[in-house]
């Protein structure tokens, strides 16, 4: 009965949970992008003419650590909000 149950709102809010999860991954996805390119040498040695290109990736990779950290609080956050009713049923 409980499985049937939880399997009925994971069917119902799996477009919501679709989102949410390849959101969390493209923004995964570019913040491992952008750190292979900040920490590659080869990279960083081929533009050693701009001598401020490794200040410019560690800085934007601060920021986008900091994007994707509110981005993952957010989507926990709204998934519970999601649950709740559903948490609710459980009890």
């Amino acid at each position: 009965m409980l499985f049937k149950l939880s399997m009925s709102g994971l069917k119902s809010k799996l477009k919501d949970y679709i989102v949410l999860l390849v959101g969390l991954v493209m923004s995964i996805s570019i913040f491992y992008m952008f750190q292979t390119l900040a920490l590659n040498k080869a990279f960083l040695e081929s533009n050693s003419m701009i001598k401020s290109i490794g200040f410019v990736f560690q800085a934007g990779s601060f920021l986008l650590a900091i994007i994707t950290f509110f981005y993952i609080l957010y989507a926990n956050s709204f998934l519970l909000s999601l649950r709740q009713k559903e948490f609710g049923m459980y009890m």
